[in-house]
Parts: C-alpha cells; structure tokens; sequence
C-alpha cells in the first residue's frame, strides 16, 4: 500500500506540475509497473529507422526535442533521433544521472561532480565539484537540486554556483520528490523510525534553512495559497482489521502547522487477511480519485465534508490496480501491481479498457493516442488508445526492455545493448 500510494502520488505531481525532478518536453500519459495471455495477434511488422549498438545500462536512455541522449562507457552520447547518427560525446566518469530542461542537459559525475551542458552542441556551461560522493539531479525553475545522503546542494542553473547546502540528518538517502512553492522548497525523504516512512520537510528556497519537517507525510499532493496538502503513510496497515482510510493532512506551508485533515473511509470487501487495501490517490484540479480494494471514488477536494459521500464512483479495473498517471481524454489510468500491464478505465460509461497480449507483458507506456506494450518473446507492439486495435509489431530479439521513449513522431525502444528507433503511424500521433 505504501509503495502504491508514494507511485500514485509521483503521478499526481507529474499531471500538477509540481515535480520537476525529470523535466521532459513529452511526458506518457501513463506508465505500468511489471509482467495476459490470448491468441497471437498478426499485425504488419514495422521496419526500423534506424538502430544502434551501445554498451549502456538497458535503461539510461532520454529522447528529447529530436534528439536521443544515454551514458556508454561513462561518456554522454547525443543522437539524432530521426536518423540514429552520434551527434556528440561529452565527459568521461559520468553516471546514468542526468535530465533535460529547456535545452541543457544537467548530469553528475562518479566523483560528485555536476555540469551543464548545451543539448544540442554539447558544449559545457559550466562544472562544478560539488562533493566525493555521485547524487542525483533534477531541476526546478533557474536551480538545480544536486541531492547526495543527506545533504541538498542548490544550484545556479546558470552558472552552477552553489547558493545553499540543506540537510536532514536522519534521512536514510537522498531527497526525492522535491517540489517549489511558495519560496519553500519541499524535499521528501526515508526517515528511520519504529518502521521506516517518509518524512516531507520545508526549507527556505533562498537561504535552504530548514522550517520543518513532518514523519509519515508524503511529498506533497498540492500547495495552494500557502497550505501544503500531503497524503498521510499509514504503513503498516493491520491485515486482520477491514476499516482503510486515506488521510489528506493540511500544513501551513511556513510553520509546518497541521491546519486541517480530509478522511476518506472504507471497508474492504473480501474476507481476512486483509492484504488489498487501495489507497491510490490522483488529484485533477478539484477532482480528487481514491481507490478502494473495489471502486474508484470521486470527490470535491474544495468541498470536503465529514463523511461525505463521493460525488461518483466506478468499478475498480483490478484489485491489484493503482493509478498509473493523470486523466487523459476522459480515461482514468492504471498499473496491476506485479506486472507490466496499464488498464483503462472510461469515466463516461465506467468501462475497462485493456490492450491484450499474446505473451506476458513486460512493461506499457502510453503516448497520444498510442499503446506501446513490450513483451517477454521481444515484441513490441503499438496499439491505438482510442480503439484499442493492433497496429504494428517491432521484433527486437530480446526479452528485456528498458523504458520506451518517444520525441516528435519517432519512437525509441531501448533493449540491452541496443536502441530501436520506429517511425509511428499517423494515426497513433
């Protein structure tokens, strides 16, 4: 439940603009967790553009603005990704650490460096020996948050300048999730407790002073006119009791101050023990999703009220399903824990939506109007949302898949030791 609700609640800052960890100028609507049966499904095999042999992690890759960026033997590779030719190489000891925002690539080094560099030249902006240690990168706004175990650096995105050095001495890795609002940066961390959770704390956006940190809150679900709203962790949840609960915690954004609390109740309906729980959480504007181990309920999140009853409500697609990523085109969508399929669910007509296959499915990602589902036999195959027809396979001749990418109207499948690059049909765009 814990790690349904920190995926749901990632989405959810995705479609509210609120994490910026990974900036992407094409974002998935939806994406799966991991690994459904039926007759073999013939479509028209569909020819690659372009490929190319790599010596990379199966899954470090980004497609970008036309082009492909990955780490090979420690160095970034940039391509373009309408004819599969090597733009540039930059660096030597990098790791698979890096993110793209607004035309530079960001990135750390294996002895705790970050730089910058123009995405389309490679030609570095700027490095900076931050500590020994490799950390993390994303960005948000003019800062880059250089996050290494404890410590946050603050960066000049600019320049690389360090302006502040934050930290929070029980975490038991780096900060992740972090959110700016309102001159407060909001990072999240794993703290140790009795059990361990996850801790959101507030630091002063100028100074990276800490305000205040609260245990058992996730990042945050949305900051509004200086409240910071936060689902509460309520792991572990005792399998012999039925009663659930999502618990939305208001916080004063400056004084970490509890303001006010949103319950959500339910029971489950199956017999003990108690494993299926929902939980999931997506908020869309002032449409707020719970998912129950059954349904999945709507409600204002304006107008809450004790007890109230949800303004809708829908069968859940799955007991095992949580919210895979925002309300696209009047379709709610969901990963199965524990294997690789995105399921649908119709909002209009409360319909399940589900793009079948003919071997186990290894891992789905959504874009536009396509459905890009890989298989465990190293078939790739698109799928229109709309209608959910087969359009087009892509044999790869591997069972293992990293993630699949899209920029403009290529498509980039990445396997290990290997990018596919596919141009999609028209009709999936």
């Amino acid at each position: 439940m814990k790690k349904s609700i920190l995926l749901s609640l990632i989405a959810v800052l995705m479609a509210n603009g609120l994490l910026f960890a990974s900036a992407s100028a094409e974002k998935p609507i939806a994406v799966s967790d991991r690994g459904s049966v039926t007759g073999e499904i013939r479509v028209p095999e569909l020819k690659p553009k372009w490929s190319l042999s790599v010596n990379n992690f199966i899954d470090n890759a980004i497609a970008e603005d036309g082009l492909v960026f990955l780490v090979a033997d420690k160095k970034l590779i940039a391509i373009d990704a309408n004819t599969g030719k090597i733009k540039y190489r930059y660096g030597s000891n990098l790791t698979d650490n890096y993110v793209y925002a607004a035309g530079i690539v960001y990135g750390t080094t294996a002895n705790g460096k970050a730089f910058a560099l123009n995405a389309r030249t490679g030609a570095q902006k700027w490095l900076n020996a931050i500590s020994k240690t490799p950390g993390t990168v994303s960005v948000v706004g003019d800062t880059v948050y250089y996050a290494e175990g404890k410590r946050t650096y603050a960066l000049n995105a600019a320049t690389g300048k360090t302006k502040w050095v934050s930290e929070e001495p029980q975490a038991e890795g780096s900060a992740f999730g972090i959110t700016v609002a309102n001159g407060i940066v909001f990072q999240s961390y794993l703290v140790q407790g009795a059990l361990t959770s996850t801790q959101l704390d507030a630091f002063d956006a100028k100074t990276g002073k800490k305000l205040w940190g609260v245990f058992h809150q996730n990042t945050p679900l949305t900051v509004r006119n200086g409240v910071v709203y936060s689902v509460y962790d309520p792991y572990p949840s005792p399998d012999d009791d039925p009663a659930r609960n999502v618990t939305i915690n208001a916080f004063d954004a400056t004084t970490g101050k509890l303001m006010a609390s949103q319950v959500f109740s339910w029971k489950i309906a199956s017999a003990p023990p108690y494993h299926v729980s929902g939980g999931s959480v997506l908020l869309e504007g002032n449409d707020l999703y719970i998912t129950t181990d059954v349904e999945v309920r709507k409600y204002d999140f304006a107008s809450y009220k004790v007890d109230g009853k949800p303004l809708q409500t829908w069968v859940k697609p799955d007991a095992e399903a949580e919210f895979a990523g925002p309300v696209n085109g009047g379709r709610l969508f969901f990963s199965r824990y524990g294997s690789g399929e995105v399921l649908g669910l119709k909002l209009l007509d409360g319909k399940s939506l589900i793009w079948y296959a003919d071997n186990p499915v290894v891992a789905t990602t959504i874009y536009g109007n396509g459905v890009y589902v890989s298989q465990s036999d190293g078939v790739l195959r698109g799928y229109r949302l709309d209608t959910r027809e087969p359009v087009f396979n892509v044999h790869t001749g591997s069972r293992y898949f990293g993630s699949t990418l899209k920029t403009g109207n290529t498509l980039i499948i990445q396997t290990p030791g290997k990018l596919t690059a596919v141009t999609i049909p028209k009709s999936m765009l």
